[in-house]
């Protein structure tokens, strides 16, 4: 399946919101990287995560926030938090019923954020 046609199965953009609104909420909601949202406004995180969303999934919509790295880097977010991230986005997704392979696509794309988005650091002891 194309990256248009994950958009288009998805629902459009709309759709993706949706999506995208139920992680957000679930992330502001977690015991290990909630505190990373506290006195943010989720809503301009929704709107900044449903363009990405909807770029990588094929819309036609662009990413027009702020670079990545400078947004992120400052909140000291480290591999243990993304991995978290990337585990409540693919549950959510699944709850919502949507197909494993737009799944998987979905979490590779926002996997290759990585390097943009973490401080460097882990969570989990080394070795």
């Amino acid at each position: 399946m194309s990256r248009s046609s994950d958009y288009h199965a998805l629902g459009g953009r709309e759709a993706i919101r949706a999506h995208v609104t139920a992680f957000v909420q679930r992330f502001a909601q977690d015991f290990i990287i909630g505190y990373l949202f506290e006195g943010r406004d989720l809503e301009r995180i929704i709107v900044h995560e449903t363009a990405h969303a909807c770029e990588h999934l094929g819309g036609s919509e662009t990413y027009q926030g702020r670079p990545i790295a400078k947004v992120h880097r400052p909140l000291r977010i480290n591999a243990g938090h993304f991995r978290r991230r990337l585990a409540i986005v693919r549950t959510v997704l699944a709850e919502r019923g949507v197909a494993e392979p737009i799944i998987e696509r979905w979490i590779a794309a926002d996997a290759r954020l990585q390097a943009a988005v973490v401080d460097g650091t882990d969570c989990a002891p080394p070795g």
